[in-house]
Order: structure tokens, then C-alpha cells, then sequence
């Protein structure tokens, strides 16, 4: 125990195996946590994964129960601090972990940053008072924390938005752009962002059902609005990905938007054509900061990669892309032209064509009577779906092209 005496009360991690089914005070590095949610009983739960200067793997996985959602911690920037107090250490195989209860434990959250002040943005409702040992400590973390390169985590199952296919979880490193409640499905929807293009998809049924069952434009119930999709990047796609109904309270507890994270253990779905990522019950959150070098390797991969514009599953000599005669034409995607784009502007967008309507060519109608013909299309990139209209000579030349 003279190790507990030296740490103002506080046990390193690298020490805890001498303390199983003991309680301990502990002081981490934040890496990981889960959202809070209901747990299978009466208690609101979350999951912790902790490191200190003694141990960085394997990361300490710390399990909190509380009585209200309010009480569980809400992380809210990467390398935050949390003080655990009378936690109960476990062991289960080889693997060791720590357990607060809601009636005997307490935690303090403290900004990670060095030079910052030592009071706690969050804490247990539970009296709590920090001791001049525990905030040497704190201010000893904070240092090593400052030169120290925090692991992203195993590569195992990690992929990128190319690389996606159905029914399979794995972990994605993504920027967070934006979180919203979609009323119609009951459920919140992340809009997460890696730089790389989601594989192109066969579209299900005929050309024939545009008229009776249109394709829709996005997953979401309700078009975001103009300023918000202004947000995203104009290449790459942007993945929505909704919530497990057991997180009811996610946008309010959810601490990762404008953020670039890690979510461990998602899955992806297939909805009209358009990718669709789900997030489950045991899925985590880890949190990087603008400066770690995962977020460096995934933004050069797209600025660097020599794709610009173009899709990245597009072959420039492929039979099936057809060319327009105009030279001197910026090239830029469908997003860009939704949220950028202003007035009669000429541009060049590689796009795939979904469906049409009227889908046959006795069909073509003239909106106000005259001579002019019009063609609705639905276009579609890596980065959104949208409708267009051919209409008189561009009608004409599309049919001959």
C-alpha cells in the first residue's frame, strides 16, 4: 500500500493488481467512453477506458452505474482527466477492471490541459473535496500528458468509408459534423466525415417506379438545412448514422460534434440505394484533438491523394463515362454545387444518373404548353444526391448525345 500513500491516496494503474476486490482511489487519461444509455435494469450506465503514466496497455476499462442519466461523466475533450474515488477493482480472466457504484463512489472531470485550473467541470452530486496531494498529481498527468502520443487503437477492425460493406462492425476515425433528432424515425443521426468516397451502389427497382415511388435525396426525413450542409466538405462523403433506440438522450450527452473521433463498433446498411451507418448499444467514442497524427494521416490522404474532385472509384478511361465538349470548366462535386454555387455558373461534376423521369421518350411533356420538353433527372455523387432538369436544347442534346 505504500504506493497509495505516495499518490496522495491514488493508485497507478500498473499497481492495481495487488487491490482486486478492494476499493481504490485512481487517477486516468480519458481515451475512450461509451454514450450514456439505460442499462438492463433500473441504473444508467456508461464505459470508461482510462491510462495512466504507469500503464498504457492494455487501457483500464472502468464501469459507472448512477441512478439518473445527469449523474454519469460527460467527457468533453481528448486527454481529460477523471478522478474515481472508492471504486471497486475486479478481475475477470486475465483482465483487470474498476467498477463505481452509485452509492459509494465519486468522480471529478478536470480539463487535461497543462496549466490549467484545478477545478473539476463535472462531479459526482456526491460531496467532493481534492486534496493537495491529488492536485500535485493532477498537475503531474497534465505534464506527461503534454509529450506523450496517446495510441488510436487497434487496427483490427478499422476502415474507411471506401472500404464499407453491409452487416459488418468495425471501428471508423471520422470528423463529426453535425448531430440531429430526426422526429419522423424517432432516433439521432451523426453526419461523420473521413475524406474517402463510400462505394457506389446498384439501385434497386426499375426506371419505371421514379414516377409512383421516387428515389429520396438523403436518409434523413427532412432536407438539413443550407447553412449547415455549408459545414461539410464539398469532397468525400459525408455517412449519417443513426442511434440505437436505447440512446434517447444522445444530442444531449453526445460531446464529440465539430470533433474528430473514433466509433468503435458500427455497422452499415444499405436504404434506397444510399449507404446508411448504425451505431449499437456497445459502441464507443474516442476522442482525437486537431493536432494527433491519425487526423493528419486521414486529411493528407484526400488533399494529397491527387483526387480533388473526382470520386475516387472513378476510372478516367472507362467506356461507360461519357464526356462534354466544354474546356476550361472547373470541376467540382454535387455538394458543391448545392451549398457554393450561385447564379448561371458552368461547371463539370462527374456523376452517376439513378433514375428519370418520364422514363420514356412519348412520355417527355411540356410543362407550360410550349414547344420546350422537359426531363427530370436524379444525379448522384459521393457527396449528395440531387434532382435536375433538362429542359428545351439541353433536352435536345442530351437525347442526341
Amino acid at each position: 500500500m505504500s504506493s497509495q500513500r505516495n499518490q496522495g491516496g491514488i493508485v497507478r494503474i500498473k499497481e492495481l493488481a495487488m487491490h482486486v476486490k478492494h476499493k481504490v482511489n485512481l487517477l486516468g487519461v480519458v481515451l475512450e467512453f461509451s454514450i450514456p444509455r439505460k442499462s438492463q435494469g433500473t441504473d444508467y450506465v456508461c464505459v470508461l477506458k482510462i491510462v495512466d503514466d504507469s500503464q498504457q496497455s492494455p487501457e483500464l476499462l472502468v464501469n459507472i452505474f448512477t441512478s439518473s442519466i445527469d449523474q454519469l461523466p460527460r467527457v468533453l475533450s481528448p486527454r481529460d482527466l477523471i478522478l474515481l474515488k472508492n471504486v471497486m477493482i475486479k478481475k475477470h480472466q486475465a483482465e483487470l477492471s474498476a467498477v463505481f457504484y452509485k452509492d459509494s463512489s465519486s468522480f471529478a472531470l478536470f480539463d487535461g490541459n497543462s496549466g490549467s485550473n484545478l477545478l473539476p467541470y463535472q462531479s459526482s452530486p456526491q460531496r467532493f473535496e481534492i486534496t493537495e496531494a491529488e492536485e500535485r498529481r493532477i498537475n503531474v498527468l497534465r505534464q506527461w500528458c503534454v509529450g506523450f502520443e496517446f495510441s488510436s487503437g487497434s487496427n483490427d477492425y478499422l476502415l474507411s468509408l471506401k472500404d464499407i460493406s453491409e452487416h459488418r462492425y468495425f471501428d471508423l476515425v471520422c470528423k463529426v459534423f453535425h448531430v440531429s433528432y430526426d422526429d419522423s424515425k424517432g432516433l439521432w443521426m451523426l453526419f461523420v466525415w473521413d475524406g474517402t468516397d463510400v462505394p457506389p451502389l446498384s439501385i434497386p427497382g426499375k426506371l419505371e417506379d421514379e414516377e409512383h415511388n421516387p428515389l429520396p435525396l438523403h436518409i434523413e426525413s427532412s432536407p438539413l438545412d443550407l447553412e449547415t450542409l455549408r459545414n461539410f466538405f464539398p469532397v468525400g462523403t459525408v455517412l449519417r448514422v443513426s442511434t440505437d433506440r436505447s440512446y434517447e438522450n444522445f444530442g444531449r450527452y453526445f460531446t464529440a460534434t465539430g470533433k474528430w473521433v473514433r466509433i468503435r463498433n458500427m455497422s452499415c446498411q444499405v436504404s434506397s440505394g444510399m449507404w446508411h451507418g448504425l451505431l449499437q448499444s456497445s459502441s464507443k467514442i474516442r476522442l482525437f484533438s486537431d493536432n494527433d497524427n491519425v487526423v493528419w494521416d486521414y486529411m493528407r490522404e484526400r488533399i494529397s491523394g491527387g483526387h480533388g474532385h473526382m470520386p475516387i472509384w472513378t476510372d478516367p478511361s472507362s467506356q461507360f463515362l461519357t464526356e462534354v465538349d466544354w474546356v476550361n470548366v472547373a470541376s467540382v462535386t454535387l455538394m458543391k454545387i448545392a451549398t457554393q454555387l450561385q447564379g448561371n455558373v458552368r461547371c463539370c461534376c462527374i456523376v452517376r444518373v439513378v433514375s428519370i423521369h418520364p422514363f420514356q421518350a412519348e412520355h417527355y411533356s411540356s410543362p407550360n404548353g410550349s414547344s420546350e420538353y422537359t426531363m427530370k433527372l436524379t444525379l448522384e455523387d459521393p457527396t449528395a444526391r440531387i434532382h435536375a432538369l433538362l429542359c428545351g436544347k439541353e433536352w435536345v442534346r442530351f437525347q442526341l448525345g
